[in-house]
């Protein structure tokens, strides 16, 4: 099952994929830290203003779990984990981004082809 089939990730109508907002890749290295402020190494794959997509590196995020996500010296987000599926996980921010900080992190953190 690939991410983007999973059952337990919360689609919205409204847009082909079923989602509220486009996703934009990125390629960062983000510090994720669960409720008892255990850090979870990983990487931001994707972002909207209502959520992300993170690949874990070292530790576990689990379903319903609420984290904080910062990449370099910007302010950290809160969410929730809504999908678990195997390094994965799904965020829904607990408070949207602005589009405007979307667009500056997909340009910042642009994931690159190498070919």
């Amino acid at each position: 099952m690939s991410v983007q089939d999973d059952p337990d990730d919360p689609l919205m109508p409204g847009r082909p994929d079923g989602r509220r907002d486009p996703r934009r890749e990125l390629a960062a290295e983000a510090v994720i830290k669960n409720a008892r402020q255990l850090r979870i190494g990983g990487s931001l794959v994707d972002i909207s203003e209502h959520g992300c997509r993170i690949e874990i590196h070292v530790g576990t995020a689990e379903r319903d779990q609420i984290v904080t996500i910062r990449l370099g010296n910007m302010d950290s987000w809160a969410g929730v984990v809504r999908w678990s599926n195997g390094s994965q996980v799904g965020i829904e921010f607990m408070t949207p981004l602005h589009s405007a900080v979307v667009d500056h992190l997909s340009q910042t953190y642009a994931a690159v082809e190498i070919v």
